[in-house]
């Protein structure tokens, strides 16, 4: 059960895309936004040797800007303690020969990667602000799946889905045998998206999952798994329902975060869509 057939987010938790990335495009900033006009390249420390430049602190003064603090004199030298603490620990840590123990490529590869995402999201909602209206629509649409208080319960679940029915009653002989569902869920499961958090899907409602997987939501006791596997269109599914509660909806001034988010998400999910039908991709 991929989690493509879910909303790309609840109210409360958002799973898709751009988890790697928490961005708020009405206050996402450039490079050139920084208060301080000093060249990123003076060094505002120096660590027995190792420069402290203008550009790191600027970089971190934005990232706590863009999550609401305001940039005041003391922030900045809290910031600044705080770079130099890190490369104290960084320099102690190279002394203790762990930097070999770190796969420095692949690292940089992932964070060029995920700064580039960051930077193609504030570059295109830069020059098309997400608007309170479109807030809204987003909002009524997911205060619309919530239905007329028959939905009113939120269950966090988690899930292991496999290609045929014979695999699912195997797993759940074995869960029954006193395996960890958790592990099986990332050893076993073709769902990526949740089989590297042990299959856990997080909060959500029956409107919020298909047909199959909603029937047998309310039925089911708090750490119970399904004894029968559950037939989707994209395989075979053993469900786990961690806990449930009940949920009040709240209001759109307190959602607009995730509602925010939520429309980036599906804004990146049309572009990746676009982008995979012209692509060569080998796997």
């Amino acid at each position: 059960m991929q989690t493509k057939h879910f909303l790309p987010t609840t109210f409360f938790a958002l799973v898709g895309l751009v988890s790697i990335v928490s961005l708020n495009p009405a206050l996402a900033q450039t490079k050139s936004d920084a208060k301080d006009s000093k060249p990123d390249y003076e060094f505002v420390a120096s660590v027995n040797g190792v420069a402290i430049t203008q550009g790191l602190l600027n970089l971190n003064i934005r990232a706590l800007v863009n999550q609401g603090q305001r940039d005041t004199p003391e922030l900045r030298q809290a910031i600044k303690e705080d770079l130099i603490n890190k490369e104290l620990i960084a320099q102690e840590a190279n002394k203790q020969g762990l930097a070999k123990e770190i796969d420095f490529p692949d690292q940089i590869t992932q964070l060029k990667q995920n700064l580039l995402l960051q930077a193609f999201l504030e570059n295109h909602f830069k020059s098309n602000p997400i608007s309170d209206a479109k807030l809204r629509e987003e909002y009524d649409r997911q205060r619309k799946l919530m239905g007329d208080g028959s939905n009113s319960v939120q269950y966090r679940i988690s899930q292991i889905v496999v290609a045929n029915e014979t695999d699912a009653l195997d797993l759940i002989r074995r869960i029954q045998k006193g395996e960890l569902f958790g592990k099986l869920a990332s050893e076993y499961s073709i769902d990526t998206n949740s089989k590297a958090q042990g299959g856990a899907l997080g909060w959500l409602m029956a409107g919020q999952v298909i047909p199959a997987v909603a029937n047998v939501l309310p039925s089911m006791a708090k750490g119970s798994i399904t004894a029968t596997p559950v037939q989707t269109p994209v395989g075979w599914v053993i469900l786990k329902l961690d806990d449930k509660r009940n949920f009040k909806i709240p209001t759109f001034e307190e959602s607009k975060p995730q509602l925010r988010q939520a429309l980036v998400q599906q804004y990146l999910a049309e572009v990746v869509k676009g982008l995979r039908s012209n692509a060569k991709i080998v796997q």
